[in-house]
């Protein structure tokens, strides 16, 4: 399902209060470069600090350190469903 290199949105479910105090339940998602696959396991990447202007930096990030992985279990509960990106939709 996941290809080394493809971006992807990463969809799942969260938990909340509304402005009432009820509890809700919303989608959130977010981009990832996948970096490996193994079964239902999927490590990502954080941002690529090095394709962005340098204008546009957080002031303390250093473009030379590593970016962040973080590992997505697409088996569990809250996992919703992963959309392939286009370079024009990140």
């Amino acid at each position: 399902m996941f290809e080394v290199g493809k971006s992807y949105r990463f969809v799942w479910l969260e938990t909340g209060r509304d402005d009432d105090g009820k509890s809700i339940t919303f989608e959130s998602s977010i981009v990832y470069e996948v970096a490996a696959v193994d079964g239902a396991l999927v490590k990502v990447l954080g941002p690529d600090w090095t394709k962005v202007e340098e204008y546009m930096l957080p002031p303390s990030l250093d473009r030379n350190e590593p970016r962040d992985e973080t590992i997505i279990n697409t088996a569990g509960l809250f996992f919703v469903r992963a959309e392939l990106q286009h370079d024009n939709q990140q």
